[in-house]
């Protein structure tokens, strides 16, 4: 069976899109066709980030803990806290510190004046693997950011929140 190439399919799967979208009155191929590149690069874009991560034995959301806690005022954090800035529930918060504190990475307190909060906690491992893994981390995202001039940057930024802005106007 013959390989086809990845952007032949997706340019195909557009085209289908394309015309059968036609039929509502409210279909705009160009706000679509965003939603679908912003989609498409997300998935790129994480799975490279992801592939910078893993060899040093956590998950992009791991990671994200870490370096929450490591920017945090006493390198901790409230629980729930790190729950919101992640936008993730707190039953998935739960199973990241568990897994982070079984490898040695993290430390969950409890607050001795409410017995509901728990304090999470970067340990010194934790740090070391920031400071191991960041440069790298860092080096990739500019590579991939290189694409664009300072001011494309910018716009790019300002286009992007633009329309967090506007999506978060109209949800419900």
């Amino acid at each position: 069976m013959p390989k086809v190439n990845k952007i032949d399919q997706r340019e195909e799967y557009y085209w289908g899109l394309k015309k059968h979208g036609g039929q509502y009155p409210s279909f705009d191929w160009p706000s679509v066709e965003i939603f679908l590149n912003l989609a498409y690069t997300y998935d790129v874009v994480s799975g490279h980030l992801s592939d910078q991560i893993s060899p040093y034995g956590i998950t992009r959301a791991g990671f994200g803990v870490l370096r929450i806690l490591s920017r945090s005022q006493h390198k901790a954090c409230k629980q729930n806290e790190i729950s919101q800035l992640m936008l993730v529930s707190r039953a998935n918060i739960t199973g990241l510190v568990d897994s982070l504190s079984r490898k040695g990475l993290v430390e969950r307190i409890n607050d001795p004046h409410d017995r509901r909060v728990n304090m999470i906690t970067i340990l010194p491992k934790g740090e070391k693997l920031l400071e191991d893994l960041l440069p790298g981390y860092y080096k990739h995202m500019y590579d991939m950011g290189s694409v664009f001039t300072a001011k494309e940057k910018k716009i790019f930024n300002d286009l992007l929140k633009r329309l967090r802005n506007r999506t978060n106007e109209v949800k419900g």
